[in-house]
């Protein structure tokens, strides 16, 4: 009987909230979590982080900054795809829980493989406080918390500040990004970072522009080694 009026009252929970896929839109069915097991199937995922260094596009970004070890995208964002689509879910339409389950997905394929074993400690891109304020969380976050679901690594989110607010990046070239944010993220006690090997955490990666300037801001911290993760990449 318990489990009978469980089940009925899923079924009124789903025909007022329908649970449907964050890629596709699709209805979820039994067993589905978030995401349909076609999209799941589907995703186009990317092993650059398998190439030898002078073949993995993404260190070409990232080929002047020494203390950068590995750089690791999870999936190939295109314009009207899937991945849009779940990156716009968990971005603006507040569906933090797809942003954790997407960074779960990703660290148990990477944790299998054997990647991010010498990583200490996870950092969120940051977001200004106003536009936390707007979003309500920080996407970038969500990520890290599903990547530390699995590795259990620990998340700083007050070590690295975003202390000036800018514009969307959306339409900018490659120049007028980096111009956007630069100088915009600072280290707050970096004695905290010191020594360890952190792993820089974003959604998109375009041109790199809000990645190297969160490398800018932590080239004084001592000992530091950094290696980066985005939930997607153009490239």
């Amino acid at each position: 009987m318990k489990r009978f009026l469980l089940t009925l009252w899923n079924d009124l929970l789903g025909l007022f909230y329908p649970r449907i896929c964050g890629a596709c839109g699709a209805p979820l069915i039994d067993g589905e979590e978030l995401l349909c097991l076609y999209c799941l199937c589907e995703l186009p995922r990317l092993s650059y982080h398998r190439y030898p260094d002078d073949e993995n596009p993404l260190r070409n970004i990232f080929a002047g900054c020494s203390s950068v070890r590995q750089v690791i995208a999870y999936l190939h964002f295109q314009k009207e795809s899937y991945v849009q689509h779940l990156i716009h879910e968990f971005k603006y339409h507040k569906n933090e829980r797809l942003a954790i389950h997407i960074g779960r997905l990703a660290a148990e394929d990477l944790q299998r493989d054997g990647y991010l074993t010498d990583v200490d400690l996870f950092v969120p891109v940051p977001l200004h406080p106003w536009k936390m304020r707007q979003r309500g969380y920080n996407q970038s976050e969500r990520v890290a918390r599903g990547l530390a679901s699995v590795y259990h690594h620990p998340i700083d989110t007050t070590s690295l500040i975003r202390h000036t607010y800018t514009k969307t990046q959306t339409r900018k070239s490659a120049y007028e990004r980096r111009q956007n944010v630069k100088n915009v993220f600072t280290v707050a006690q970096p004695e905290r970072l010191a020594g360890h090997h952190i792993l820089l955490i974003d959604d998109v990666l375009t041109t790199g522009s809000t990645l190297l300037n969160c490398i800018d801001a932590l080239r004084d911290v001592p000992d530091l080694l950094i290696s980066i993760f985005v939930v997607s990449t153009v490239i």
